[in-house]
This record gives structure tokens, sequence and C-alpha cells, in this order.
């Protein structure tokens, strides 16, 4: 389905959330947790449409295949049993992820074309998305993040970056970043 994002980012949100909705993409540059119930994925464009997949299952997901650009695990609380990812749908309304009540879940983000949508920016038609993400959620707990696979510029730039969550994407100024790569 095609998902609508703005500024960059989408959210899981639990519905009981007292978490603030920030940029961050983490140490990995992909997923950032922002306190119980809510985390933020970083796109590569800033507005407009990404090809989301979702999938909640109740156990862990195969090894990801080299398809996927970045792959980050990360520990997710749910303190409603209820979360979802926050953002306009083109298709069915997103499902509950947690499949087994309150508790932790691990999520897996994979991300593909991201360095293609940093480089159009914005994407309007749903024929020109050019950037995909599955997630796959389950119950379990775990380390606080796990890096699966980690090859696109984007991620290098926002790993490097190591950005303040508690601010929103500064605006890319390509003088001081020829590759527009850092936010």
């Amino acid at each position: 389905m095609a998902l609508k994002v703005s500024d960059g980012q989408f959210y899981l949100v639990d519905t009981a959330t007292q978490a603030a909705l920030l940029y961050s993409g983490g140490r990995n540059g992909l997923v950032g947790v922002l306190g119980d119930g809510a985390a933020c994925v970083c796109t590569g464009i800033l507005e407009g449409l990404v090809r989301l997949t979702v999938q909640a299952t109740q156990e862990p997901p195969p090894a990801p295949s080299g398809e996927w650009d970045e792959a980050v695990e990360v520990r997710f609380y749910s303190p409603s049993g209820r979360f979802s990812i926050n953002g306009v749908a083109d298709g069915p309304p997103l499902g509950n992820l947690a499949t087994a009540g309150p508790g932790p879940y691990r999520v897996r983000v994979h991300a593909r074309g991201r360095d293609a949508g940093h480089g159009i920016e914005t994407v309007t038609e749903v024929s020109e998305i050019v950037e995909e993400f599955l997630i796959v959620c389950w119950p379990g707990d775990g380390d606080p993040e796990t890096l699966l696979q980690t090859r696109d510029q984007a991620g290098i730039g926002l790993r490097a970056a190591q950005p303040d969550p508690s601010t929103m994407p500064p605006i890319r100024n390509t003088a001081e970043d020829p590759t527009g790569l850092h936010r």
C-alpha cells in the first residue's frame, strides 16, 4: 500500500503512548524508539508517498534477504496492546500490530530505495514511488537494537550525523553538504 509521509518520517504508535513524536533515526539511521509505544522510521523523501507492507506474526521472521538496503530490529513496548502505523495510507486501514496484547515486541524495519527517494524529495503519484518499507512485528524481548543490514547512503549519513531526537530534521543545505544526505 502507499503511505503518505511528511518531514522524512512516519511512526509506529501505541494508542496509550505518552511519548512525544519526534524525528529520530536512532543510532541505526533507520528507526528510533522514542519511548514506550512510539518509534520513528526515517524515509529518504521529505514529503509524499512510500510503499509500505506490514506484518504481525507470532514468531520471528527469517533473516532479511539481500534485496533490502537496510534492516534493523528494535525493542518496542506496547502499553495498551494496540499499535499501528501513524500515517495516511492509500488502501485498507492499517491494523493492530500487537498480536499478543500489551507487552514487549520486536519490530524489524526493512527499507530499500531511500537513496533514490532522497534525490526526489517529493513523490505524489503511486506510479512514482521508489522507496519501500516492510515492517514485521512479533511478541518478544531482546536487545534494544540489532543492525541486520546497513548499506544505503541515507542510513550512513544519519548514523554519522547522530541527530538530536528533540529536533525536527533541519532543511538540507546543499552548499554545506553537496550530497544532501545529512539532515
